[in-house]
């Protein structure tokens, strides 16, 4: 049949005019129904009110809905000197830890090719070995829900600044393992190293860089033109780089580029918000993205699935991403640090929903917290159910009491240390019949809800308590933090033993010095196990108290660069600790000596008793707290 060119062009015309009323219609449908109404008004009043009060150069944010970017924008300068707007399309932010995602990512894809087990020994794709410490080996499945059982660590080589660089990730993977301290499985500890690993794996089976290998499976997929993993960046992205500012004698300073290489795929990532825009619109649509497939359907869903919670009744971590609930909307995702930026991503599948956004200021880590939440309070707020605590609560109170701290901590290196400058979390009953907890989110009081269950009486977070000995309570989860299980602090990390008798021991030294001053005439006369006592107890007193002090100013004096290598000046001071321990035991010989010869008074006994005691107290704490010598790595 022939068809004239003029019915043919109507035809065609009709086809066309019918397919843009339908677009428009759909286009209108999506649009109305979106849940984040005037969102741009609403970020731009929360952003602009937080740089203003917190004095934060550079912020970006993104976020998609219903399958598309519904807002990107850059918020202050990239670079403060030549006045370079942040650009949400090209400004690259370093999100930290949010790299995880991208490393997890590789991970899933190279289980649904079958080419790693996620349930197999982890050694299995390692050219090293990870201690057999327990009978279960480390997996890639406890690894995605840091759940591997690694002690925390970092110190002197986590970080270095631009050009300094560190190992690269297979030399330092077997350089600095670190100790493991609980059985895979069992308590979740948020650990760089074992994520590190898993990137490490992605290598070896891959047989590409990790940072090649996140290029030509996430990025050119994606069309992230903007992200990478490359230290220092290329020429062409640097050019987009947000400076690093701190604030020096009330001004920015600009810093250098933090190196993570050695631990690259726990956090050396930089990205721009429209970049990540298209990472999260893959996740939200089970991992696809404008017609790109980095996951199959089937494992994205698994990724984004419960694999380990603190308690049963709780959210908690998926394969790397975490879960967390606003406003009765669970949502997954991973917040990121490094020394100068803070990022937060979230994702809420329910409500179609991605959320980004990256603080380049040191200070920036409330507003960053409080971002996702604050959107959710606006648009999904839901009213607070009123709870009446318990009239019985007393009768079980008791049991919650006490100091707990959490699993991710150091315990063989001198970096445990950094426990003597943390409270810890208090819990403590009061007279209303509710719990109140001190010293990771401030004061909050809770109300008992079920059996070892409690919500916050103002708020929606819930904590969960267990016996994991089975012999009384002994373990805390907050159902916010599923990859930070909190145990009770042992006994000699209790305030008594922390702080309170090394800061007598160390007045008590103190008083031995200045004594000698005024009374050093007297000494002099002094002969026989007296004045060997004597001598002893003020160069013991004299080497412990300077060591205190001068470990602590280096302590402060080097806190922003610790993670970057061991200051000499620290490793000098380090011997003295060995010397104060040597002088403790000769004068706990030379004052048994003097009670055998019984030359001195009972008052002289009892001080010089407690002096002695106080050396050798201090002596215990230096090798309890890896400060007695060089316990570095």
């Amino acid at each position: 049949m022939q068809v004239s060119h003029k019915f043919r062009g109507s035809t065609l015309f009709m086809a066309a005019f019918s397919l843009l009323l339908s677009s428009f219609a759909l286009s209108s449908q999506a649009l109305a129904q979106s849940k984040l109404e005037n969102i741009e008004a609403y970020i731009d009043g929360t952003i602009e009110a937080q740089m203003k009060l917190e004095d934060i150069p550079a912020v970006t944010v993104s976020v998609v809905e219903n399958g598309e970017l519904i807002f990107s924008k850059g918020y202050g300068y990239q670079d403060l000197e030549k006045r370079i707007p942040v650009s949400a399309e090209k400004s690259l932010f370093r999100i930290g830890s949010t790299s995880k995602l991208f490393t997890w990512t590789a991970v899933m894809q190279l289980h649904e090719q079958g080419r790693v087990d996620l349930d197999a020994d982890v050694n299995d794709y390692l050219d090293f070995e990870i201690p057999a410490t327990y009978d279960e080996p480390i997996t890639l499945r406890h690894i995605l829900g840091h759940t591997a059982g690694f002690e925390d660590g970092g110190l002197g080589y986590l970080i270095q600044y631009y050009p300094n660089k560190g190992p690269e990730l297979a030399e330092a993977m077997a350089k600095y393992i670190p100790k493991r301290v609980n059985p895979p499985g069992e308590v979740s500890s948020y650990s760089n190293y074992a994520t590190a690993l898993a990137g490490l794996v992605v290598e070896n089976v891959s047989g590409v860089p990790f940072n090649q290998y996140i290029v030509e499976n996430i990025y050119e997929p994606l069309g992230m033109e903007y992200a990478s993993f490359d230290e220092p960046l290329s020429d062409e992205l640097n050019e987009h780089m947000v400076k690093g500012y701190t604030r020096e004698m009330g001004k920015f300073a600009e810093q250098p580029f933090e190196m993570i290489n050695s631990f690259g795929p726990a956090g050396a990532m930089a990205a721009s918000a429209d970049a990540m825009a298209k990472f999260m619109l893959a996740h939200l649509n089970n991992g696809e993205y404008n017609g790109q497939r980095i996951l199959q359907e089937d494992t994205a869903k698994l990724m984004h699935s419960l694999l380990f919670a603190g308690d049963d009744r709780f959210t908690g971590m998926a394969y790397g991403f975490y879960q967390k609930t606003y406003n009765g909307h669970v949502v997954i995702g991973h917040g990121g640090d490094t020394m100068q930026f803070h990022t937060d991503m979230a994702l809420d599948k329910e409500q179609n929903i991605g959320i980004f956004v990256s603080y380049m200021d040191t200070d920036s880590n409330a507003a960053r917290n409080n971002f996702v939440g604050q959107i959710y309070d606006h648009y999904f707020d839901k009213p607070l159910e009123q709870i009446e605590p318990p009239s019985d609560f007393a009768e079980r109170a008791d049991q919650y009491a006490g100091n707990y701290t959490f699993w991710r901590r150091n315990v063989s290196t001198i970096e445990k240390a950094f426990g003597l400058m943390s409270g810890g979390i208090e819990v403590v009953p009061t007279e209303d019949n509710t719990l109140l907890v001190v010293g990771l989110y401030g004061p909050r009081q809770y109300v008992e809800i079920g059996e070892h269950l409690f919500r916050q009486v103002d708020g929606s977070e819930r904590l969960a308590f267990s016996s994991r000995s089975g012999d009384g309570i002994d373990t805390m989860y907050f159902e916010g933090l599923p990859f930070m299980g909190i145990q009770r602090t042992p006994g000699f990390e209790s305030s008594l033993f922390k702080w309170l008798i090394p800061g007598f021991s160390l007045l008590l030294f103190l008083q031995v010095i200045v004594s000698w001053f005024y009374r050093r005439k007297h000494y002099k006369t002094l002969e026989g196990p007296n004045r060997k006592l004597v001598y002893s107890s003020l160069w013991m007193s004299l080497v412990h108290f300077l060591f205190v002090v001068l470990i602590a100013v280096i302590a402060i004096g080097f806190a922003d660069s610790l993670y970057s290598g061991i200051p000499t000046a620290m490793k000098l001071v380090l011997g003295l600790s060995v010397i104060a321990v040597l002088l403790s035991l000769v004068s706990a010989y030379f004052y048994v000596k003097r009670l055998q010869a019984g030359t001195a008074s009972v008052a002289s006994h009892i001080y010089y008793g407690v002096v002695v005691l106080a050396g050798l107290f201090l002596s215990y704490f230096y090798y309890y707290w890896n400060l007695l010598g060089w316990n570095y790595y």
